[in-house]
């Protein structure tokens, strides 16, 4: 069944707004129009409608007096508020508006106003909420791969961790190993105090850096204690968070 809606307002073109913007959902059916609470209160005696959209500001009886009155109607219609003003959303909601819609109207806004409505009256089930997102919790060492058997890495052996391609891999002392997690995975999961993304692709073991050098255009190298003696660039857009690490000035 469709909702049954009458619309009040003083003012042609706002009334001719909502119509155009309800006329996108073929769930409401505009049947009445009013100009004033005295019109509306005429069509309302003489029709139920499931919902009445009402403006605030109107000569006469004001549309949250009206809104008062409708609520000794028994069975009485919803109301959703239609106003250019925002300080009358208290007093709209102690009436229990379904809504309280600002002009000039959102169309998003008003659909999911409509779906309130049908809500309210069990045509769809209430939207599911999002889900949850668990943090997964911290780890105490990352298993990466060799010949086929996992090999769990200490936290105090990396030296760095970086991409390459859809691959990623563990760097100790003398060992890269390949790993199954993301590298935003393991930034996550990895402490942050000791775990510090430098770059895109490169996580280092801040406990691991061997010296740090200016580089070029504000950036930084980190020279790593891995057997090679790694060079691993800082991005400038991580170099604050570098300092802040080591409390460079």
């Amino acid at each position: 069944m469709v909702l049954k809606a009458l619309i009040v307002d003083d003012e042609p073109p706002a009334r001719m707004e909502l119509r155009f913007g309800l006329a996108r959902h073929p769930e409401v059916e505009i049947i009445g129009e009013a100009t004033n609470a005295r019109e509306a209160r005429a069509l309302i005696e003489a029709l139920d409608y499931d919902v009445v959209f009402l403006d605030v500001e109107m000569p006469g009886l004001s549309g949250i007096d009206l809104a008062r009155e409708l609520r000794q109607q028994k069975p009485a219609p919803r109301v959703v508020f239609v106003t250019a003003h925002e300080h009358y959303a208290v007093p709209a909601f102690a009436l229990r508006a379904v809504d309280y819609l600002l002009k000039p109207i959102d169309p998003d806004r008003l659909a999911e106003t409509v779906q309130r409505l049908l809500e309210l009256r069990g045509e769809i089930a209430p939207a599911a909420p999002a889900p949850v997102e668990v943090a997964r919790p911290p780890l105490s060492w990352v298993v990466a791969e060799r010949d086929e058997r996992n090999i769990p890495v200490p936290l105090q052996d990396i030296v760095y961790i970086f991409s390459e391609g859809d691959a990623v891999y563990v760097q100790t002392f003398a060992d890269r190993l390949l790993t199954r997690y993301t590298l935003q995975e393991l930034t996550e999961r990895l402490p942050g105090d000791s775990f510090f993304r430098c770059h895109r692709s490169f996580l280092v073991n801040v406990h691991q850096i061997k010296e740090i050098a200016p580089y070029f255009n504000g950036a930084y190298l980190l020279k790593m204690k891995d057997k090679n003696h790694s060079e691993v660039s800082v991005s400038r857009a991580n170099v604050r968070r570098l300092k802040e690490l080591f409390a460079m000035d």
